[in-house]
């Protein structure tokens, strides 16, 4: 019995860890934007099963928050968002969730359009977000 049998149930056979090239394709669509992002993409090829791109991480392994990630560092990159301190991002699944309060209307549009654009997302909801008067 492998230590991986032993502590996750999982087993290494062939069949676990292969899954079909059909089934990693319907995996692998970008999200909103319908672009990619090339680099990423490539490092999490090189696990295999290649990560679905929702669960991506900074450096292409599997990681359940991996989108979520990706989002914040896309964030950290906006010198307009540095002061946004009530807003907070999950996700679930391929959906990044905004909760909390944003400053105006439009920097709540600009932090969607910036999350939008992450590969991987397929959805932003913003319903959690108040926005301040």
């Amino acid at each position: 019995m492998s230590w991986s049998e032993r502590h996750f149930g999982q087993t290494n056979s062939q069949e676990n860890n292969n899954p079909s090239p059909q089934a990693v394709e319907e995996q692998m669509n970008p999200g909103l934007t319908g672009e990619y992002d090339l680099a990423l993409r490539e490092k999490a090829a090189a696990h295999q099963p290649p990560s679905p791109p929702e669960y991506m991480g900074l450096e292409g392994e599997y990681d359940e928050q991996g989108l979520a990630k990706r989002v914040v560092k896309a964030l950290d990159q906006e010198p307009s968002f540095d002061d946004i301190e009530s807003l907070h991002i999950t996700q679930k699944g391929s959906t990044i969730v905004l909760e909390g309060s944003a400053p105006s209307e439009a920097i709540l549009t600009k932090v969607k359009e910036v999350a939008a654009k992450v590969d991987g997302t397929e959805a932003v909801d913003a319903t959690q977000v108040t926005v301040a008067a």
